[in-house]
């Protein structure tokens, strides 16, 4: 069995090979893959009869490239966010790991795919599977205020920053409330075509976005309405993905 490891985390990537590699010796791992960049370039002509696939990944999420090159292989789902774990997510062999990934639940979803390898070689459908699997975004928030709570709509979120320890949103008319979460951990809730994560800080809505400028090393300089508290300059790893997401392409 020839598979694929789809994980942007090094050590993770490396804990569950390790795994891997204790219950099926055997088989052979053709390459660990960290981006939705290297999954459209190896999936295009992979040999994988398998791939362990993390579902969030630092530039996108990987149902994206699946969808894309309509892959015609098992897929095994890893993810450290239970909230995609909605309608058919065990279908046609496939498992939905949590991280951290227990070799027990490991061995059983291999089992799984072996007892479906056995009964049939046919494709199953993957447009209709990923198509179930897709997440339901967060929509809304609940903060408070004094002593007071408050339900806020996603839409009324201009941006997410993060200070020290903690995460804040403000709301299109400048109010600003503390919320739970850090920025990836609600990157991973919202929409990725409404909200991009600019850089450590700051995660902004596409509605909040003022003016666009010209920056160092190919950056962007985004001022937004209401502003940033301080400057908000697209990280140079992430300007490129981030003129694709102007544009509406979430699969650069």
């Amino acid at each position: 069995m020839k598979y694929l490891i789809i994980e942007d985390e090094v050590l993770a990537a490396e804990r569950l090979l390790e795994k891997i590699q204790t219950l099926r010796p055997a088989w052979n791992c053709l390459k660990v893959l960290g981006s939705i960049k290297e999954m459209n370039e190896e999936l295009q002509n992979t040999q994988a009869d398998l791939a362990f696939v993390d579902i969030h990944l630092g530039d996108g999420s990987s149902f994206l490239a699946l969808e894309k090159w309509q892959v015609n292989f098992p897929l095994i789902f890893t993810t450290a966010y239970d909230q995609y774990a909605i309608r058919a997510f065990k279908l046609n062999s496939i498992d939905y790991l949590l991280k951290p990934i227990h070799q027990d639940d490991l061995e059983l979803a291999i089992q799984k795919l072996e007892r479906q390898t056995d009964r049939s070689h046919a494709s199953p459908n993957w447009t209709e599977l990923l198509n179930s699997l897709q997440p339901k975004y967060k929509e809304r928030f609940l903060v408070s205020s004094g002593e007071r709570l408050r339900s806020i709509s996603s839409k009324e979120v201009a941006f997410f920053h993060a200070s020290g320890k903690h995460c804040f949103l403000t709301l299109f008319t400048g109010q600003e409330y503390l919320v739970d979460g850090t920025l990836r951990e609600l990157g991973e809730q919202l929409n990725p075509k409404q909200f991009f994560q600019i850089n450590r800080k700051y995660l902004i809505n596409l509605d909040c976005i003022d003016e666009l400028q010209a920056y160092s090393k190919s950056r962007v300089k985004v001022k937004t309405k209401p502003a940033l508290p301080e400057e908000g300059i697209v990280s140079s790893e992430r300007a490129a993905r981030f003129k694709a997401w102007l544009q509406g392409d979430l699969s650069e």
